[in-house]
């Protein structure tokens, strides 16, 4: 059984570890980062204090309409992760509440190819 100093100990590698990968994307300087699976509360925050805005769990075809239309490319693991796969041209990203429910929204590309 693992002791409260244990605990901690590995707490501390799992944020030193989230902000190695953090910093991987945040050298890119993009603006908005979307992923199809989770992103912990920790990588929100970590990316959040540097004006950085994160959408999570995108549909696969959104993911893929939102790449086209930006000419970006969509990576799986961050290591994969090079300037020329970052995607520009949008103009801005808003997030609405309409009724209950919270909706994302880029608009005016500046050349759309979606």
């Amino acid at each position: 059984m693992l002791k409260e100093e244990d605990w901690s100990i590995l707490l501390k590698m799992e944020e030193k570890y989230i902000e190695e990968l953090c910093m991987q994307i945040l050298k890119f300087k993009p603006n908005l980062v979307i992923t199809e699976k989770g992103l912990s509360d920790l990588a929100s925050h970590n990316l959040s204090k540097q004006g950085v805005s994160a959408i999570k769990r995108l549909r696969n075809t959104d993911n893929n309409r939102i790449a086209k239309a930006y000419s970006a490319v969509i990576v799986n693991r961050l290591d994969e992760l090079q300037e020329s796969n970052v995607g520009t041209g949008a103009g801005l990203f808003e997030v609405k509440k309409i009724k209950d429910e919270f909706f994302a929204f880029i608009v005016d590309y500046k050349d759309p190819k979606a």
